[in-house]
């Protein structure tokens, strides 16, 4: 199985806190995994450090077998950073030109798209169920439809691998579902590797293949069958934590 991403003895912190200590990971293709922790377990920190944006104070981290201070095919990698729908919500561009902005170094010196760039926009936009809002201000989307954008900007390079951080924050239960089944989609169908950082500890179990818990500086690693979220919630939260159901 091809390794996605392999982090070896990992260290971090700031000062005298230590957020990370001495911790391993592999992700491999065509794995969904779900990273869960409470507040302050530097969840954003770590696929930060996994994407190079932040160096480790020691260990290592690989992306597609290549040390990631030295990787330079980026195109292969999608990430959804937390604040990525933080933006004025009156500026003037539509869907197609926020898609589309993701080519613009596959553009040549012109910048001009070619009927192969308006194909790879066409079929992002297709697949996250959105092309028929190309010309729509994304201003003037749900925060579920202004997601899928984000998620088709990123498929327009074909990613072997999308990171995203709490993408679903301020997103309706009904447009949830939807994200879900799109992930569903683009894991299974497609075989994009997904590494999601997510809050919600007992929906993104159940839609995960691999579980990694942050809390103490570690990472604990399951698989999804055999995590018990109710455990997990006790070893954090304490013993009276109770998670609640919602039939929807």
């Amino acid at each position: 199985m091809t390794e996605v991403v392999k982090i070896e003895k990992m260290t971090f912190g700031y000062d005298d806190t230590m957020l990370l200590t001495d911790v391993d990971l592999t992700i491999n293709q065509g794995q969904f995994w779900g990273i869960v922790g409470p507040n302050g377990s530097a969840k954003s920190t770590f696929l930060k450090l996994i994407l190079g944006l932040i160096k480790p104070n020691a260990g290592s981290c690989q992306l597609l077998g290549t040390p990631v201070h030295e990787f330079k095919q980026w195109s292969k990698i999608g990430y959804i950073p937390q604040n990525v729908r933080e933006f004025n919500m009156g500026f003037p561009a539509t869907v197609e030109e926020i898609v589309s902005a993701n080519l613009i170094s596959q553009m040549g010196i012109l910048k001009w798209m070619t009927e192969t760039h308006k194909n790879k926009l066409k079929e992002a936009l297709e697949i996250v169920g959105m092309q028929d809002y190309a010309k729509r201000q994304i201003g003037k989307l749900s925060g579920g439809q202004q997601q899928r954008v984000f998620i088709a900007r990123t498929l327009v390079n074909s990613p072997q691998v999308i990171f995203m951080d709490e993408p679903l924050v301020g997103v309706d239960f009904e447009s949830q579902e939807k994200f879900y089944a799109l992930m569903e989609k683009l894991n299974q169908k497609m075989g994009i590797t997904l590494v999601m950082v997510s809050h919600d500890v007992g929906v993104i179990s159940e839609r995960t293949s691999h579980i990694a818990c942050m809390g103490n500086g570690k990472i604990y690693v399951h698989d999804s069958q055999a995590f018990r979220p109710e455990e997990y919630l006790e070893s954090i939260y304490g013993e009276k934590t109770k998670i609640v159901h919602h039939n929807h």
